[in-house]
């Protein structure tokens, strides 16, 4: 499911915008008081998920311009929104020249709101389209869904066969075995069918660099990346993107 985070000022009115995003299936609605805890710390806080959406709801100042570059340099995969009433050219210019994806103002941001984070949600770089998989029947089950909802919404560290199996209480070799009846391959096979389309996605359609894809897909270095995606694609990114 998807996760959104939504930070506001001291004394703003919260609730009623959280009540409003309560009608959005399956979502996880986060808030976060800026007056409570820096909004430098969400990577720390919520290390154990993927925080897919940020909506940022304060007031535009110096530090919390510099606030949002930092957590857009540290989670280049963080959709973040910018929601308030009013917003001034300038701002507008700074937001943008830092890379913020949305701004939402005006009477009605509520209800565009809403419908901004269901599409944003169904383009998702890390949803699995049913093309790297057989698409049977047997998807279908309970289990399967679990495993499908794993790899969408965990951190690509938390992505493995192991903590997968942990996480639906089975060992890790029935995993295994119940993996391939559902999916058709084995898990390996498939987390590198799914780096693939996860490359061409963030690089391809969406334009990351790949200083930010390499930090997105859990690589140390760049020149460990480069070898690996050389290895699943057979020529280099840069060949990839002048094929585009």
């Amino acid at each position: 499911m998807p996760t959104a985070l939504i930070c506001y000022s001291q004394g703003e009115n919260i609730r009623e915008l959280i009540n409003s995003l309560s009608s959005l299936d399956d979502w996880d609605i986060f808030p976060h008081n800026l007056h409570t805890n820096d909004v430098k710390n969400i990577a720390f806080e919520f290390r154990h998920i993927d925080l897919h959406y940020l909506i940022y709801t304060g007031q535009l100042n110096p530090e919390s311009i510099l606030d949002l570059r930092i957590i857009l340099e540290n989670n280049p995969w963080t959709h973040i929104i910018y929601y308030h009433p009013v917003l001034m050219n300038q701002q507008f210019r700074r937001l943008a020249e830092i890379g913020v994806n949305s701004c939402i103002i005006g009477v009605e941001r509520k209800k565009y709101l809403k419908k901004t984070l269901e599409n944003l949600w169904l383009k998702h770089w890390k949803r699995i389209p049913e093309g790297i998989y057989n698409g049977s029947k047997s998807l279908r089950t309970a289990r399967a869904k679990k495993i499908i909802s794993f790899l969408e919404n965990k951190p690509i560290t938390e992505c493995t066969s192991l903590k997968i199996a942990n996480h639906l209480k089975i060992s890790q070799s029935y995993l295994r075995a119940e993996f391939k009846a559902y999916f058709g391959m084995n898990f390996r096979e498939f987390k590198q069918k799914l780096f693939i389309h996860y490359e061409s996605e963030l690089l391809l359609e969406q334009n990351y660099k790949p200083s930010e894809v390499c930090k997105i897909l859990n690589y140390k270095y760049i020149a460990n990346y480069s070898r690996s995606y050389r290895m699943r694609h057979g020529n280099s990114w840069r060949r990839s993107q002048e094929h585009m």
